[in-house]
């Protein structure tokens, strides 16, 4: 696997430390007022959903594009520049349509969430300042990527947020913030990493701001804002259906329920954190596929991509069943055992997404993006008439199930579209002798009679994940990419990897 592995390998560790503290912050900080915890996600997550709006899609021109202006100047192509001329008309344009529109949205809010309306108001005064910060983070973010640059920048992204938002929530929990400081601190953590992500830009020696008009003509920008602005729809569709769900119940039921809800995420993503990291250092490879017409490495890599991000995320999501139900068992707090129920349904949603691989990447570098960007739309807006229902239905289960539906329905589609017109599939026979022992451990887990023992129970869920999971995964060699690619990770960090 190459780069992929060494930098896949260092991310995932990464983010699995990310992963852990923000699971104890779960565990024993922000169960202290969930209601508190819910109202500083509302404000993260609604400023996330908004972001693609300024950033007008420069993520997808970056990677479609990155390599070939690469290819005419190493390093001073112009790209950097033109990418923030680009956000900053975005981010003007975003200002002025959300002040023109944010008179009817708050009157909405007062007649769905009148208890909490109040602080929503103060919150959307920041919103277009967080909305800014957020795309100049993501800009950074997805230029450094392309780059083959992933690890630092998600340390800086993951570790960052896991240490900020506890203290905040502390501060704000022994009244030395208030509803003002918690915005301020917010906006603080995403200067700071946006800081962060420049500096790093700099130490690579690639922050070049000089100007190269002469490799834009008018056909090529021209070019680049069309597949820029089917890119904000895509990636608008994208945020509309992967990340509505908080600004959704923080709307309709109350913030509460958002801190709930976002304990299961915490939780869930656990499970797809491998496929981020994969995923983030896969876009320029398969770019670079594209731009040199290479279908036959770009079907190879789908496959494999598929295979290792299966194994892994079956393998984390036995872990959540087999082993961490009994975890939250041990805390016995009300909170935690209902959001370890919704964790359950929103693992499966994620595990079903790793199961397709880099459809979505693949189709929307391909000359086909519009399809993918039109699709995602449309199964956007009907997730969210679908979030409302489930929402109003199933109360604070009603997001899961809504992301359940909403993945498994859109990676059927782009998986059938794949095979129609690049006769690829995603899927193997490991998957298969994979998904067997999965139902092996879960049935035996659950048939053999509790010790009485939380702790037991907890290790003999730990046990029957090793010998009836892991075992035949290594013994078998059943994703030997994915072997290879923890050698390079571990190797790089001068760890001996039990498995080779």
């Amino acid at each position: 696997m190459g780069i992929i592995g060494r930098q896949g390998a260092k991310l995932t560790i990464a983010n699995f430390l990310g992963v852990g503290i923000g699971f104890l912050s779960v565990i024993f900080i922000y169960p202290k007022d969930s209601a508190l915890y819910g109202l500083m996600m509302f404000l993260y997550a609604t400023g996330t959903l908004f972001e693609p709006l300024a950033s007008l899609g420069i993520q997808a021109i970056i990677l479609r594009y990155f390599s070939r202006f690469k290819d005419l100047d190493k390093t001073k192509h112009g790209l950097l520049l033109y990418s923030l001329l680009h956000i900053s008309v975005g981010i003007v344009l975003f200002s002025i349509l959300f002040w023109l529109f944010s008179g009817p949205i708050s009157g909405l809010i007062q007649r769905l969430n009148p208890k909490d309306a109040e602080n929503i108001d103060l919150f959307f005064n920041f919103i277009p300042v967080l909305v800014a910060l957020l795309a100049l983070q993501n800009l950074f973010n997805y230029y450094i990527a392309n780059l083959h640059r992933i690890v630092i920048p998600g340390i800086i992204l993951s570790i960052l947020p896991k240490l900020w938002m506890p203290a905040t929530f502390l501060l704000a929990y022994y009244q030395i913030l208030d509803t003002s400081g918690i915005i301020y601190s917010v906006l603080g953590m995403v200067l700071v990493s946006v800081l962060a992500l420049v500096f790093y830009l700099q130490s690579l020696g690639q922050l070049n701001l000089q100007p190269r008009w002469e490799f834009y003509p008018r056909a090529t920008l021209q070019e680049m804002i069309t597949y820029g602005l089917y890119g904000l729809l895509g990636i608008a569709g994208t945020q509309m259906a992967y990340r509505i769900d908080q600004s959704m119940l923080g709307t309709v039921l109350s913030m509460k329920a958002v801190g709930v809800f976002t304990f299961a995420l915490t939780i869930a993503t656990t499970i797809d954190m491998p496929a981020r990291s994969v995923l983030n250092i896969s876009a320029p490879l398969i770019s670079d596929f594209f731009a040199k017409g290479e279908m036959g490495k770009i079907g190879e890599h789908y496959k494999k991509i598929a295979l290792n991000l299966f194994s892994v995320g079956l393998f984390l999501y036995l872990g959540l069943v087999l082993v961490a139900d009994d975890i939250f068992m041990l805390t016995g707090k009300p909170e935690l055992l209902i959001a370890r129920n919704i964790a359950m349904i929103l693992g499966l949603a994620k595990l079903m997404d790793m199961l397709t691989g880099p459809n979505d990447m693949i189709i929307g570098i391909s000359k086909y993006y519009r399809f993918s960007m039109l699709l995602i739309i449309a199964l956007s807006l009907g997730n969210i008439l679908l979030n409302y229902s489930f929402i109003r239905k199933y109360n604070v289960f009603g997001p899961a199930y809504a992301s359940l539906v909403f993945i498994v329905a859109f990676n059927c589609i782009k998986v059938i579209f794949l095979w129609v017109k690049f006769k690829m599939l995603p899927f193997s026979r490991p998957m298969l002798f994979l998904a067997i022992s999965a139902l092996i451990c879960i049935g035996i887990h659950y048939v053999l009679p509790s010790s009485g023992s939380i702790i037991l129970d907890g290790l003999l869920g730990g046990i029957i994940l090793l010998l009836g999971y892991l075992l035949p995964l290594v013994y078998w060699k059943l994703a030997p990419d994915l072997i290879a690619m923890l050698n390079g990770g571990l190797g790089s960090l001068g760890i001996k990897n039990p498995f080779k």
